[in-house]
């Protein structure tokens, strides 16, 4: 399935019904009053996160999505029937932005929980509610209200806790397949990652966290050079950014020290949050380089990149060093996951006071 992560859509309410004005008609009952019903309410459009869904593909081609009206109301006290409301299943994690204000409605974060979009009509009066001890024949109706109209933009950013960023081909694909149940394709070249992976990394019992896996960065993503910036939003939710370098380049002339500066000026170019967050170093595909050199040309990564923060030594290919890695990760996610609640002081016992100020 195309992985689809913006899409734009009209979404139209239902108009209510209109009341209606009749009377009652009856042999032997010359004054019947009146028995016009209500109009019945027009439908609305709600959104819902669906866990089992990963993709927008549905909206990219589906654009309009409208709601019915209300039934009218009749005679007989009969009042119409009310439309259904339509339900649009969109992934978790889905922000829903008003195209016109640029205000965003809503953030689709919970399961099954169900988030108004648009609201429809109400129904109109009929004569029947008008009915008072003094009007007794009332000929007042009401048509219906109209429904909300509006242009929405959906945008996808991914719930993960944790996100890999690096160059191409520095072996992200195969470290999320390494550690994860995630299955990405897998290239000797670069950009074969077109679109983001999630993984969920199984620490231990009940212990797990999501990991996820972007197109890599070149330098000039801000200009549009290779895939640009355009995936990076996927890494805003992430506690943690794991910048994967490759120590052995095929192009000895690359350096590596180069490409990370380069990865990171994307970043802070890109978002300063996004910059700001915690961030690891992880130095990946030791396999390839000799045993007795692999010290050494650590230290001088480390020196020259002057970097202060986590290091990690790794093979994602033969998983060396992962076992190590995962652990580290899962204990500042669940640190991270540790929310101190503060309490309400609405709900904290008032303290005694007397006239005065006196004790």
């Amino acid at each position: 399935m195309k992985f689809v992560d913006e899409a734009t859509i009209d979404v139209v309410a239902g108009n209510g019904g209109a009341g209606c004005a009749s009377f009652r008609r009856e042999k032997f009952i010359p004054f019947g009053g009146p028995n016009g019903g209500d109009g019945g309410r027009g439908g609305s459009v709600y959104a819902v996160a669906d866990r089992n869904i990963n993709t927008l593909i549905d909206y990219r081609y589906a654009r309009r999505h409208e709601a019915r009206n209300g039934e009218q109301g009749r005679g007989s006290d009969q009042f119409g029937a009310a439309a259904e409301d339509i339900i649009l299943r969109m992934p978790v994690g889905t922000i829903i932005r008003d195209v016109e204000t640029d205000q965003i409605l809503t953030e689709l974060l919970v399961h099954g929980e169900p988030v108004l979009i648009v609201k429809g009509g109400d129904g109109g009066f009929g004569n029947l509610h008008f009915k008072t001890s003094t009007n007794r024949a009332p000929r007042q109706k009401t048509p219906g209200w109209p429904g909300e109209q509006k242009k929405v933009k959906l945008e996808l950013r991914v719930l993960a806790d944790v996100g890999l960023l690096g160059q191409p081909n520095a072996g992200k694909s195969t470290l999320i397949t390494a550690v994860s149940n995630a299955r990405p394709k897998i290239a000797d070249y670069p950009f074969t990652t077109l679109h983001p992976n999630l993984g969920v990394v199984r620490v231990g019992p009940e212990q797990s966290f999501v990991i996820a896996d972007i197109p890599g960065l070149i330098e000039g993503a801000a200009e549009g050079a290779g895939l640009g910036h355009q995936f990076l939003r996927h890494l805003q939710r992430t506690r943690l950014l794991l910048h994967v370098v490759d120590l052995a380049p095929f192009d000895p002339s690359v350096d590596p020290v180069q490409e990370a500066k380069a990865i990171v000026n994307e970043l802070k170019k890109y978002d300063q949050g996004l910059y700001d967050k915690p961030r690891w170093l992880v130095l990946n595909k030791l396999d390839m380089v000799p045993a007795d050199e692999r010290a050494a040309r650590v230290k001088d990564f480390v020196k020259r990149y002057k970097w202060k923060g986590p290091v990690f030594e790794i093979s994602a290919l033969t998983r060396e060093g992962c076992a190590g890695l995962i652990q580290a990760i899962y204990q500042h996610v669940d640190k991270a996951q540790r929310i101190v609640e503060e309490v309400d002081p609405r709900f904290q016992p008032a303290e005694e006071s007397t006239p005065g100020g006196e004790a």
